[in-house]
């Protein structure tokens, strides 16, 4: 008896760590209409402050001393680089505002610079080599990056804090995402 109740409870507990945490979705209906007809269909939404919350706080984690100031890109698809869509935006923009709000950071707009771009599709670093982004114009300690991947069943997100003049990755962030209908708009819509 004791060995099928302790059987059950592992499986109850491994079952509740499998999965999305809820707090970083919510479940909406949405009306779709095809010709005179219409059908209700429940889509999957990220909820991107808490998102953005979850992952600063993780990134931070190990950090001994809170920087002062810090700049946050664009999150760009990693196959690209690029960033054309309004996802992108959105993240970048939650992230920051997560920094605002919950830490004494100031974040810092970037500065046009050899290795920044700022252009109609937002903020880029333009170069994956750390030497290259070590520059003394611009007196920043990190810098938090963000890339996505994408497939037709999920969205993958990536947040890290990278010390600019050692080149470490100081906090890393990971997340799994169904991809929901908003998403997808979302990646689709520039």
């Amino acid at each position: 008896m004791k060995i099928i109740l302790l059987t059950f409870s592992l499986i109850f507990f491994i079952s509740g760590c499998v999965g999305t945490n809820p707090a970083l979705t919510y479940k909406k209906t949405d009306i779709k209409k095809h010709g005179l007809y219409s059908q209700e269909v429940e889509s999957i939404y990220i909820n991107y402050i808490a998102f953005s919350d979850e992952s600063v706080k993780n990134i931070f984690k190990k950090v001994k001393q809170l920087p002062a100031k810090i700049i946050v890109t664009d999150f760009v698809d990693m196959t690209s680089l690029n960033n054309c869509t309004k996802l992108g935006y959105v993240f970048s923009n939650n992230i920051k505002n997560s920094i605002i709000n919950n830490y004494d950071i100031d974040v810092i707009e970037a500065e046009v610079s050899k290795y920044f771009k700022i252009s109609d599709n937002g903020i880029k670093i333009l170069s994956r080599d750390i030497k290259k982004l070590r520059s003394t114009s611009f007196n920043i300690k990190y810098a938090v990056v963000g890339t996505y991947t994408y497939s037709h069943n999920e969205l993958i997100v990536f947040v890290k804090l990278i010390n600019l003049k050692t080149g470490v990755i100081e906090g890393s962030y990971a997340k799994t995402f169904p991809m929901g209908e908003g998403t997808k708009m979302m990646l689709y819509n520039k």
